[in-house]
C-alpha cells in the first residue's frame, strides 16, 4: 500500500513550506516535519503524546485514518463515553445532549477496557488468520498464473511448428 503522494508538514504547509512530513500525532492529528516534531515533543502540553511515523500512518486504512479524537460539531476532544447512547462525548455534548445520561464513564478507561478484552484478542487472531489464508490463496493463484502462462506458450509453440 506504499503511495506515491508527498505528504508534507500540517504546521510548515500552513505557512507555505512543503517540508516532508515524517510523524503523526495521534491526539493532535497532524502530520510534522523533524523540526516540528521536535518542538511538539519539548512542549509541556504535548510531550506525552503518541507519535507514529508518518509513513506507518500512511499504512493504515482510510476508515482509520479518518477516526478523530475530536467532537465534529464543537471542535473539541472527547473526554468521556455515555453508555446509555454508546458514544464518546466532549465537554460541550454533555452539556448540550447529555446532561440526564448518568453512565458517563472517562474515555481513557473505556478504550482500556476494550483493548484488554478478550474479544479484541480473539479478533486479532482472526484477523491474523485471515492473512494467513489471504496469504496462501495469492501464492497458489501466482503460481496458477505461472503454470498456465507456461502451458499458453507451449500450446503456442506447438502451433507455429504445426
Amino acid at each position: 500500500m506504499t503511495s506515491s503522494v508527498k505528504h508534507f508538514c500540517t504546521i510548515c504547509h500552513d505557512d507555505g513550506i512543503f517540508n516532508r512530513a515524517v510523524t503523526w500525532c495521534t491526539e493532535c492529528e497532524v502530520l510534522f516535519c523533524g523540526n516540528c516534531e521536535k518542538s511538539h515533543c519539548k512542549s509541556r502540553l504535548s510531550k506525552n503524546h503518541t507519535i507514529m511515523s508518518a509513513e506507518d500512518y500512511h499504512k493504515l486504512p482510510t476508515f482509520m485514518q479518518k477516526i478523530s479524537c475530536q467532537c465534529r460539531d464543537h471542535k473539541k476532544k472527547f473526554e468521556l463515553y455515555c453508555s446509555f447512547h454508546a458514544c464518546p462525548c466532549c465537554i460541550q455534548c454533555i452539556a448540550d445532549d447529555h446532561q440526564k445520561c448518568h453512565d458517563l464513564k472517562p474515555l481513557s478507561d473505556i478504550i482500556k477496557q476494550v483493548k484488554s478484552s478478550a474479544s479484541v484478542h480473539l479478533f486479532e487472531k482472526d484477523l491474523k488468520d485471515v492473512k494467513v489464508n489471504l496469504d496462501t490463496a495469492r501464492t497458489y493463484l501466482t503460481s496458477r498464473i505461472t503454470t498456465n502462462n507456461t502451458q499458453k506458450n507451449k500450446a503456442i509453440e506447438k502451433i507455429r511448428y504445426m
